[in-house]
This record gives structure tokens, sequence and C-alpha cells, in this order.
């Protein structure tokens, strides 16, 4: 059998960026050992990359929501055994489409192949199809859309093949009250950096980290959009065995899926896809079937830096799931493993399967015991008080 491996979201932020820092060049080599030996055991290795690499001259990331990250770190991913990355996500477009081109070429460079994102249309009319075992499977990849409160580019309607989105792409409304009380929050906005405006929540103990549910907003759905994802699945089943959707869609933080997840993720099973996997929501969610199809909601954080100010911690944003797909003759099987991100004192993270964290004393090997359970009801949806700790465990859904 050959086993294909799916990763959550691949991100660099600033405190790991900073970590990360030699004099002038970057090394992250050490964010993805942990896990050499897990992608050495796989095929195939799929990871959702969420940064683009448009080099140094358009500013590496300094901000909490806007990212370029350097090539070092594509280079490691490479080196890690990381086959393809999803790259249709709302941050695609952080250094506009320049930057999306050039991270498409350094990819290409290295090796790592991408889906998601193209720089012609004719590229985004090949279906990307690998044959596992003699059975050929079609990999798609689709986001609800870009940051435009942060990265205001705006894909026109001749160039829709740069990005496979869901929905047109809009800003996010304020959600600061109205009347007086609403104009001196704007003020404070303005005046005060958003990293030390949610530093300042934080120590006062005042909501901080932006969790929000997905909602369905109907004005926003579009049939040219939806009709293009269902003939690129009618394309995908033509020309294969088996057909992947990877969605980059939902809320954030927030502990399951909502309408606009609902929403897609009906359509796309309707639409004939075998499996979806999916991310955005940075922590771990459930998995079920809707009618025949598997669906992963979230997979959580590959690569997320805990120590980010808006990252909260009550559904442990520094677990995710490695879901392991076993293709053979028979009918294809599920697994998952735990990996959790661990991040020292200089901000340098390792992201290391759980079996694998070793040197724990007894209240910390009690409290890993914990998580683990925690993150194994929340993906499998079975409340487990106790889980053995293993590199790897069935999943039947």
């Amino acid at each position: 059998m050959k086993k294909i491996t799916f990763l959550g979201d691949i991100m660099c932020e600033e405190p790991l960026l900073r970590a990360s820092a030699k004099g002038k060049e970057f090394d992250f080599t050490r964010v993805f050992s942990g896990c050499r030996g897990l992608f050495a055991r796989s095929d195939f290795v799929v990871g959702n990359l969420e940064t683009v690499f448009a080099g140094e001259s358009a500013g590496y990331t300094d901000s909490l929501f806007s990212f370029n990250t350097p090539d070092s770190f594509a280079e490691a991913m490479a080196e890690a055994g990381i086959d393809l990355v999803t790259t249709a996500t709302n941050h695609a477009l952080d250094r506009d489409k320049e930057g999306l081109v050039r991270t498409l070429d350094l990819l290409d460079r290295l090796g790592i192949d991408h889906i998601g994102a193209y720089r012609t249309g004719e590229e985004r009319e090949e279906i990307y199809c690998r044959e596992f075992e003699g059975r050929k499977v079609s990999f798609l990849n689709y986001t609800y859309g870009t940051n435009l409160n942060e990265s205001p580019f705006v894909v026109g309607e001749d160039e829709y093949y740069r990005l496979n989105l869901l929905m047109p792409q809009k800003k996010v409304k304020s959600r600061a009250p109205r009347g007086l009380r609403g104009l001196v929050s704007k003020a404070i906005y303005r005046a005060v950096p958003l990293k030390r405006l949610m530093q300042l929540k934080k120590m006062l103990g005042r909501e901080y980290a932006n969790r929000y549910t997905d909602v369905l907003d109907p004005d926003s759905l579009r049939t040219d959009f939806t009709d293009r994802v269902k003939a690129d699945l009618a394309r995908a089943r033509e020309k294969s065995d088996i057909v992947i959707v990877c969605l980059h869609i939902g809320g954030q933080f927030n502990a399951d899926p909502g309408e606009q997840v609902r929403y897609f993720t009906g359509l796309i099973a309707d639409a004939g896809a075998d499996y979806m996997i999916n991310t955005h929501a940075h922590v771990v969610q459930s998995c079920e079937r809707i009618g025949s199809t598997f669906t992963a909601h979230c997979l959580g954080n590959f690569s997320i830096s805990p120590s980010s100010v808006y990252v909260p911690h009550e559904l442990k944003p520094e677990y995710s799931i490695a879901l392991h797909l076993y293709i053979g003759e028979e009918k294809p099987k599920l697994a998952f493993s735990i990996l959790k991100i661990v991040e020292n004192r200089r901000h340098e993270i390792r992201v290391i399967p759980v079996d694998r964290l070793t040197g724990l004393d007894e209240k910390k090997k009690a409290e890993l015991q914990r998580d683990v359970a925690f993150i194994y009801s929340r993906f499998t949806g079975s409340e487990q008080g106790e889980i053995p700790i293993r590199d790897e465990y069935p999943l039947e859904v």
C-alpha cells in the first residue's frame, strides 16, 4: 500500500522569523527536523502553505496578519520531504500577484509541487493527478477568500485563474460598536499598534483573540464561482479514481464548523469528492462523512507560533493532525498521528509527533496524556478518558 500524509497550516510568524535569524541568513531546519521520520514513512506528503515567498525586497513578515517568509523556509520544507503544498489560502496575495508568482517559481525550483494558485490560465486548467498503486488520485484546492483588509489586491475577472476562490474577495466588516463608543474604539485602533493593543487586552483579562465562527453571507455566493468548482470536480472525476479536495475555509479558533463551511462542504460532497481535508480554523476540528465523502474539517496548525499574541489556547492550537490515507488494491484506509509544536524561550519551534516527546517528568507526561486524549476526542468525535500515546491511530468514520 502507498501512504499519503496530509498536514495542517504551515506558517512562519514573526516570533519564529526573528528566532531563526542567523546574521543576515535564516535557518528553519529545526521546525521540520522532528517530523523527518514521519515524512520518510510516507510515500507522499501534502501540506497547506500559509505564507508566500515574495523575496526580501517585498518585506518579510512584520505584522500579525500579513506574511512573507525567507526562501530558506521553503528549502527546509523540501529537505524534510514535503512533496505538495496547497497555495489557495487567505494569505496567497499577502504580497500581491508578484509575490504569488515568485512563490510558485521558488516551489518549482525546489521540486515542491503546488495547487490552488496559478501563473496562467493554461496552468490552472491542468488537473493535478498522481498515481498510487495503479490508482489515479486528483487533488484540488480552494480558499474562501483573501485578507483584503491587510493586503488589498483584488483579482480581476480577467485573472480569476490566478487563485481558486470559492466566492468573490471581500473585506471583513468592522465589529466596532456604533456611536461615540465606536468612534473612540476606532481612534484607539489608529493610535495603538494592533500587536500592542492585543497585549494590553490580554494583560487586562479582556477578549484579545480573533475567535469567530464563520457565517454564510448569501450575497457573497455567485454561481460563476461555484459552477467552476463543480466543473473542476467533474474533470477530476473523469481522469481519476479518487478525488481529494482541500478547502481553506471557516472561522478562526472556533470549536466547530459554521454555516459557510457547511454550505461549501455540502456542495463539494454533492459534486463527487471522495475526501475533503480542510484547514484555516487554527485548531483541530472534527471529522465526519458528508454523504459518502470523508471530511476532516480542520487539521490544525502544523507550525504556528504558540507565543503569537493573537493565539488563544483553550482548544490547544499547538497540536495538529497528520492524516494518513493508505491506498492499495482494496478500499483505502485512514489513520492519523498527533503532532505537537514545542516552542523554546527563544521562540524557535520544533514540530514533533507525540510519541517522540521524550525526557518528560511525571507531571509533563500526565499533561501530555490529557492533551492527547483531548485532541483525539476532538478529531474523532469520540470522548475518551485516556488514550495510549502512539505513533499512529486507526480511523473509522
